[in-house]
């Protein structure tokens, strides 16, 4: 029983250990794309991901519009997530 326990024990600290860099790697790339990244899209578009974004961060409905801001909106909002 005991032996059992410790493989446990050692086979998770080892997988652990194995995902901790691609956990890493993934938040830090998030974290350095957002939506003025986008330098080929247009202001409205831009502003309207940040507001998407912003909104669904905060938990506000879904008010995207229409034309360039709305497409940005959508995007934004697929990106924020309502904690």
């Amino acid at each position: 029983m005991n032996n059992s326990l410790r493989v446990l024990v050692i086979a998770i600290a080892v997988t652990s250990m194995a995902l901790t860099p691609v956990l890493l790697i993934q938040n830090v790339n998030a974290a350095t794309h957002n939506c003025a990244d986008y330098t080929q899209k247009s202001s409205a578009w831009i502003q309207g991901c940040k507001n998407g974004w912003y909104d669904h961060d905060h938990c506000y409905s879904y008010s995207g519009g229409t034309g360039q801001y709305g497409q940005g909106y959508a995007v934004g909002w697929d990106k924020g997530s309502c904690k």
